[in-house]
């Protein structure tokens, strides 16, 4: 059986070298609340939990190491660690949930402009998806993936060394103070950029372009009220590795 086990895993590895994979590349990633690393932004969530009107603005920006050409998309990864043991009632925003509509994406820099905006809020494709218990199968962590296309027509350089806007995760303010209140939006966490795709064109080569890289000083980590309590480093993840599929059968 350990051998059947071990030849099947062999199987897998190989399928998955020759499955399309996004392209590693050198640059960094940046997470900041109301504006980009260049902008009037703060790592830490400051008057919250106030009102249930208006939204707060996670901005995510990024640089590449070389430039890359006939982009037409953007995926961003966030990862929310809470500081308490579960994800408090304002933290549940999935569908059918106390705060279910709370979590949007958005491509539009139009009031921003500290860094360079690569979507000009020209967007043809917007989704956002909320995965409570991601990465790692905990009460307490969260993640976020939004995404935003272009038309292929309108297909853009991004250059090597400046700082581009990503996208804006917008946390809305429903149901936090009475009479609706959600309970818990004062609960601390830490919030991780973790990874951004870049969406080429479909003849490009290769299509996806994937970074990793945390800017200086974990820059790539914003926190909600201080933070206090969570662990920043309990939730970035790497893509599967050939390392991680040999440990299985070790």
């Amino acid at each position: 059986m350990r051998t059947r086990f071990r030849a099947c895993l062999l199987v897998l590895a190989a399928t998955l070298f020759h499955l399309p994979q996004a392209y590693a590349f050198d640059g960094q990633l940046f997470l900041n609340w109301d504006d980009c690393a260049l902008g009037s932004g703060s790592r830490d969530a400051v008057g919250i939990c106030q009102t249930n009107d208006g939204a707060n603005a996670l901005v995510s920006s990024f640089t590449v190491g070389q430039t890359v050409d006939n982009v037409i998309g953007i995926e961003i990864t966030v990862d929310f660690q809470s500081g308490q043991g579960a994800l408090s009632d304002w933290w549940q925003m999935q569908e059918g949930h106390c705060r279910d509509g709370q979590l949007r994406v958005s491509g539009d820099f139009s009031n921003e402009s500290a860094c360079a905006d690569p979507w000009r809020n020209l967007g043809s494709g917007v989704a956002i998806f909320y995965y409570p218990g991601f990465p790692h199968s905990r009460d307490d962590q969260a993640r976020m993936v939004g995404t935003y296309a272009i038309r292929s027509d309108s297909a853009r350089v991004i250059a090597a060394g400046t700082v581009y806007y990503a996208l804006k995760l917008l946390i809305g303010n429903q149901h936090t103070v009475v009479p609706d209140q959600c309970a818990g939006c004062q609960q601390a966490a830490c919030l991780v950029l973790n990874s951004i795709k870049l969406l080429r064109g479909p003849k490009s080569v290769p299509t996806e372009i994937l970074l990793e890289t945390p800017g200086p000083l974990a820059a790539n980590i914003a926190v909600w009220s201080h933070g206090t309590g969570a662990d920043c480093a309990a939730v970035p993840v790497r893509a599967s590795s050939w390392g991680r599929i040999k440990q299985l059968y070790r």
